[in-house]
């Protein structure tokens, strides 16, 4: 398996496939009713501003490897203010889509190249994006278990 494929298989595992670490994001979020989308526990984010946090880094590895070197991420984008846990969560998955259909067409040959205006290459950014899932994820779990009704023990 090349590099580009093996990042590739991650960012699906990660999200919708075959995960080694435990459940996929899209499994948890599933899980996640809206009543809870805006959890968090004290200044932190709430589990919407993360959904749509890893949707607008997805965005822009999508536009980098897309050649689209203007692109960036601005202070809203970044952590924005949703209500809508269903549009959340169809956001999150056309980037994760997006994302992949990029990936199909870009030239593994460029992996190394530094993505415009950072100082990381392409092989960096996309091995950050899943990580970046996955960190997300573990707080999101770790918010939604807080608010966890309590099991019904009759």
């Amino acid at each position: 398996m090349d590099a580009l494929a093996g990042i590739t298989k991650s960012l699906e595992d990660v999200y919708d496939g075959d995960a080694w670490h435990g459940p996929t994001v899209k499994k948890v979020l599933l899980g996640i009713p809206a009543s809870q989308a805006n959890a968090h526990i004290g200044t932190g984010h709430s589990i919407i501003e993360l959904v749509l946090h890893m949707a607008a880094w997805k965005d822009f590895a999508t536009h980098k490897l897309r050649g689209d070197i203007a692109f960036d991420i601005t202070e809203e984008m970044n952590f924005p203010k949703g209500k809508n846990w269903a549009g959340a969560l169809e956001t999150l998955d056309n980037s994760q889509q997006g994302l992949l259909s990029a990936l199909a067409s870009f030239d593994g040959q460029k992996l190394e190249s530094t993505v415009p205006h950072r100082k990381y290459s392409f092989y960096k950014l996309l091995h950050g994006v899943a990580h970046h899932d996955l960190y997300h994820l573990g707080q999101i779990v770790m918010i939604a278990r807080r608010f966890q009704a309590p099991p019904n023990n009759q």
